[in-house]
């Protein structure tokens, strides 16, 4: 039996919705990696250690939609080390990390 026009776009409308959430995906993986980098050196982590809490970021994203328990995660862990970032360069580092992810996938 073969597939209906519908069908085939059906198919194809779903093979586009899955491939814009992996790149999706990883645009934001590259993003919590480079906002982890920031993190980290304000941290005065090196070597091992910037890739481990990259690895922590990343699984922060994981936790729950949206964007607010990366940016929680790094706001604890910087409060926690006597940091001192508003919100909002929190949130500035944030969206340049995102820009700048964007950017190097073009």
């Amino acid at each position: 039996m073969s597939e209906s026009g519908f069908e085939r776009r059906e198919d194809g409308f779903e093979a586009k919705f899955k491939a814009d959430g992996e790149h999706k995906f990883r645009l934001e993986m590259r993003r919590d990696k480079l906002f982890a980098r920031w993190a980290a050196a304000k941290l005065g982590k090196d070597g091992d250690a910037v890739d481990a809490y990259e690895k922590d970021v990343v699984k922060a994203d994981l936790q729950e939609p949206g964007d607010e328990d990366v940016l929680a995660k790094v706001r604890l862990d910087l409060e926690a080390a006597g940091v001192e970032v508003t919100d909002d360069e929190l949130r500035a580092e944030f969206d340049r990390c995102s820009n700048e992810a964007v950017a190097e996938d073009h």
